[in-house]
C-alpha cells in the first residue's frame, strides 16, 4: 500500500510534492487520498477543496496539501477506535403512514422479511440493530415483534435512538436497499470514545453529581446504572456525533477517532496558519469560497466532540483566529466558543473564534480572521487531563495580568470553593472526594489547597463534608488572575499529639471536637476519657492499664 494518492479529475497541470502520487490507477491502493475514485483507507475531500479555492502561492499550495494528507495519516495512526460487527439477519418493520409499498416488494425481492405498521400501531422501540423489539397495539392486544432493523417516516424522537433505527423520509428506495445490503449479515459499528472511570465524576459516588454525558446522548450508547453509580456504554448504538465528549468536565471521555494526543499533533501543524474547522456534515464538493492566503481546512469527523480545551489548543498553537463552518453544533461547542470569545476580547480586543452556518457567514468570516499578536503559545499536554490542560494554556495567556472576570454556563462549569476555619476539623473528606485534584490536603503545613483553574464545580466536596455548612461552593464564573492558577489555602490546624507517647496523631480540632462528644458518655472513667486524646497504639495501652488495675482492686471494668 503507498501513501498517498492524488486523483487529478481535471487533467490540468498541478504541483505537488513527490510524497503525492499523482494517478488515475483506480486499482491501486493508498492511505490518504483526496478522491473516492481512489482505493483509499481515508478519503479527504479538504484536499480538493483547499486546492481549487486557496489564494495560497504554488508553493505554499504543494506544501500545505502534503500537510493535509499528513495530517490525515497522523490522526489514522493515532487513533483509539477498534472496529467491530454483528451478525444480523434480514427481518424489516417498515412503519409509514402514507405507505411505501415499492420500497416493501423491492426488500422482499432481495430476500428481506418485512412487515408494513403505521405509525398509531407502533407503542415503543426498544433493543439494538439485530435484535429490536417493537411493542405493538392492535385490536386484540398489545405484542412484541422482533426484527432487525426498523425503518419509519417522519420517525418520533424515541424511534431513532437504537441502532438499526433508520429515518427514510427523503430516501429512495435503493438507497435504503444499499444500506442494509452493505449491513448484512454484518453489521460494522466503532467504538468512537474512550472511557477513564478513575476521573468520572459520576462513576461509584455516593449520590447523582454528573452524568451530563448521559444527559447528552442522543441515543441509548451511554446509559447511568443509578445503584452502583456506573455508566454503561453501548458502542454499536453510538452515533459519532461526540457530544458526551465536549460536554464532560473532567476529560474521563476522549474521542477515540482524533484523541487528546492526537489533536495537539495536528493543532501543531497549523502554526502560522488560520485553521478553518470543517465537520465530514458539510458538504465541500460545490462550496466554492474564496480562501484567503494562510487559511488552511481543519478537517474533523465531528465538531461537536470539540471542547474550550480543543479550541484553547488550535488557538495557541496556530496564533490566529479559529472559523468553524458548521450548522448543527452541540451546546458544548456553542458554550466553549462564547468563553473563549470573552477571554480574547479582555486580553486581546479581539474575537478568538468565528462561526459559519452557511456560505454568506462562511464568507464574513474569512474576511475577519487573522493572526493574532501574542496569542501564539507552545504549551505541553503530556500526561495531563482536560481541565489541567486549559489550564495550563489559559495561565500562559494571562501572565502576570489581572484581566477580569468570564462566566461559564452549565456546560462548562466552574466555580469557587470556600470553607470555614472555625468548624473545618481538616478530616479531609473534600480532598478525597475531588478527583480532579482542585482539593488537595498540604502535609507540610497541615493545611487543604484549592485551585479554581481546574475545579470543575461538581459539588461533591459539599456533599463530603461531615461538618455542616462548612464548605460552600460558588459557580458560574472563573477569574482571569494569576492566583487563579494557584493552590491557595482554605483552612488550616496543628497537630495534635498523644498525651501518653508525644507522637501527632490527628488534628487539633478533630481530637477536640470527638473529645467533646464522648466525654459526657464516659462520665467517672478517667481513663477512658484519656483515651480520646491518644494514638491508635497508646489507646489501647491505656484501655489495658486500666483493666488490669480494676482486676488488682477486685472491681469490673466496663
Amino acid at each position: 500500500m503507498k501513501e498517498f494518492g492524488f486523483y487529478n479529475q481535471t487533467d490540468e497541470s498541478i504541483m505537488l510534492n513527490e510524497q503525492i502520487e499523482i494517478t488515475k490507477d483506480e486499482n491501486a491502493h493508498f492511505l490518504v487520498a483526496n478522491s473516492s475514485r481512489l482505493n483509499a483507507d481515508i478519503i479527504a475531500p479538504e484536499i480538493d477543496f483547499y486546492i481549487k479555492n486557496s489564494t495560497d502561492s504554488m508553493l505554499d499550495k504543494a506544501k500545505n496539501t502534503l500537510m493535509l494528507y499528513e495530517a490525515r495519516a497522523t490522526c489514522f495512526d493515532m487513533a483509539k477506535d477498534i472496529d467491530y460487527d454483528k451478525k444480523v439477519g434480514k427481518n424489516v418493520i417498515i412503519v409509514s403512514n402514507a405507505g411505501r409499498e415499492a420500497l416493501a416488494n423491492k426488500l422482499r425481492q432481495n430476500d428481506f422479511k418485512v412487515i408494513e405498521l403505521a405509525h398509531f400501531e407502533i407503542k415503543f422501540v426498544y433493543g439494538a440493530v439485530g435484535e429490536l423489539n417493537a411493542i405493538v397495539l392492535k385490536e386484540e392486544g398489545e405484542f412484541d415483534i422482533e426484527c432487525d432493523f426498523f425503518l419509519v417516516e417522519n420517525a418520533r424522537d424515541y424511534m431513532l435512538k437504537q441502532s438499526g433505527c433508520m429515518e427514510i423520509s427523503g430516501k429512495n428506495d435503493d438507497e435504503i436497499l444499499d444500506f442494509l445490503t452493505s449491513h448484512t449479515p454484518n453489521y460494522p459499528y466503532k467504538s468512537f470514545i474512550n472511557y477513564d472511570s478513575s476521573i468520572c465524576q459520576y462513576h461509584e459516588r455516593r449520590s447523582e453529581i454528573c452524568a451530563k454525558c448521559a444527559d447528552a446522548c442522543p441515543t441509548v450508547a451511554i446509559l447511568k446504572e443509578d445503584e452502583k453509580k456506573h455508566l454503561v456504554f453501548s458502542h454499536i448504538d453510538c452515533t459519532n456525533c461526540g457530544e458526551c465528549v465536549s460536554i464532560c468536565p473532567s476529560g474521563a471521555i476522549d474521542y477515540s477517532v482524533m484523541p487528546r494526543m492526537a489533536f495537539i499533533e495536528l493543532a501543531r501543524m497549523y502554526k502560522g496558519k488560520i485553521p478553518l474547522i470543517i465537520p465530514r456534515s458539510m458538504s465541500l464538493e460545490n462550496l466554492n469560497i474564496s480562501l484567503p492566503q494562510n487559511v488552511v481546512p481543519f478537517a474533523v469527523e465531528a465538531d461537536k466532540f470539540l471542547s474550550h480545551t480543543h479550541l484553547l489548543t488550535l488557538l495557541q498553537e496556530s496564533g490566529a483566529n479559529l472559523i468553524i463552518y458548521s450548522n448543527a453544533r452541540s451546546r458544548a461547542l456553542n458554550s466553549a466558543v462564547d468563553m473563549l470569545n470573552q477571554i480574547y476580547e479582555l486580553k486581546f480586543k479581539e474575537k478568538a473564534v468565528y462561526v459559519a452556518k452557511n456560505q454568506d457567514e462562511l464568507k464574513s468570516a474569512l474576511e475577519k480572521a487573522k493572526f493574532i499578536q501574542g496569542s501564539e503559545q507552545s504549551v505541553s499536554e503530556y500526561a495531563l487531563a482536560k481541565r489541567e490542560i486549559f489550564a495550563n494554556r489559559l495561565q500562559a495567556l494571562v501572565g502576570e495580568d489581572t484581566l477580569g472576570t468570564v462566566y461559564a454556563d452549565n456546560a462548562i462549569e466552574y466555580g469557587t470553593v470556600e470553607i470555614n476555619r472555625d468548624t473545618c476539623t481538616l478530616c479531609l473528606s473534600c480532598v478525597g472526594a475531588c478527583n480532579v485534584n482542585a482539593l488537595i490536603a498540604d502535609k507540610s503545613d497541615n493545611s487543604i489547597k484549592f485551585n479554581p483553574s481546574i475545579c470543575t464545580a461538581c459539588g461533591y466536596c459539599e456533599v463530603s463534608c461531615a461538618e455542616k455548612d462548612t464548605i460552600v461552593l460558588k459557580r458560574g464564573k472563573i477569574e482571569l488572575a494569576p492566583k487563579t492558577f494557584e493552590h491557595s489555602e482554605l483552612a488550616k490546624d496543628e497537630l495534635f499529639k498523644c498525651v501518653e507517647c508525644g507522637k501527632e496523631f490527628a488534628t487539633k480540632k478533630a481530637v477536640e471536637k470527638i473529645a467533646a462528644l464522648m466525654t459526657p458518655r464516659f462520665a467517672n472513667q478517667p481513663d477512658k476519657i484519656k483515651t480520646l486524646y491518644c494514638c491508635s497504639d497508646c489507646k489501647a495501652k491505656v484501655m489495658i492499664k486500666a483493666q488490669i488495675a480494676a482486676a488488682h482492686e477486685g472491681k469490673i471494668y466496663e
